[in-house]
């Protein structure tokens, strides 16, 4: 893993490095880190980095439009953490899908619980394998929008593609439990990373498309939705 500390001030930096020394030691964890003090020096080498820990506020650059550089090129195969002095920020943390965001000084038992679950989302890929159309494929679940039951088949929801299996949606929902879907619908299982927006009785897709969801099962989406945050 190659992580990026991003901020201005020196001493934060040092604080953040002091955390992730620790943070190494303790867990026995390998990783990479550079030191930037300026957005400017980071964004041409955006490829290099997995986890980006980085200041949401800095002279003449705002971390939001960073992070929304970051999100817009990598989606979400690229981890985010902020560090701030605003404790106020979490909404718009929200809005680029931030991994945490940890307030300055950066304590250590909230760093290690930050990176505990960033290395953790990072191992948890899930792989599905289905038959369409005579062939095999072998689908990562994050690329997966959501799964619709129409008549006897499911159609599978890609970015770009959809692929129409002979299978259950009870158990594509069974195989994808615990790795962020949720049964939003009698006929949706719908990945809730791919979430734009939603209410009590519909959702938009970070693709535009939208489905209409269950009244009922609206309080369970909420929570399950904080707990992807």
């Amino acid at each position: 893993m190659n992580i990026a500390i991003c901020d201005d001030e020196a001493p934060a930096r040092e604080n953040i490095v002091t955390c992730l020394e620790n943070y190494m030691i303790e867990r026995r964890v390998d990783v990479s880190y550079e030191l930037f003090d300026h957005y400017k020096k980071l964004k041409d080498r955006i490829d290099d980095f997995d986890v980006f820990i980085m200041d949401y506020q800095m002279p003449d650059v705002d971390g939001l439009d960073f992070a929304h550089i970051i999100r817009e090129k990598y989606s979400d195969t690229k981890t985010i953490i902020f560090v701030t002095s605003f404790s106020d920020i979490v909404y718009d943390a929200f809005s680029v899908r931030a991994h945490r965001f940890l307030v300055k000084p950066v304590d250590e038992k909230k760093f290690f619980e930050a990176m505990d679950n960033c290395i953790d989302s990072q191992g948890r890929e899930k792989y599905i394998t289905v038959k369409s159309d005579g062939m095999t494929n072998i689908i990562n679940s994050d690329d997966i929008y959501y799964i619709e039951v129409q008549k006897k088949e499911c159609i599978i929801r890609l970015e770009s593609d959809s692929l129409v299996v002979h299978r259950a949606i009870a158990d594509f929902e069974k195989e994808l439990d615990g790795y962020g879907f949720f049964r939003a619908h009698r006929s949706f299982l719908i990945n809730i990373r791919k979430i734009k927006c939603f209410n009590n009785r519909s959702l938009e897709f970070r693709n535009g498309e939208k489905i209409e969801i269950s009244s009922r099962k609206y309080p369970d989406l909420c929570k399950e939705y904080l707990k992807m945050k």
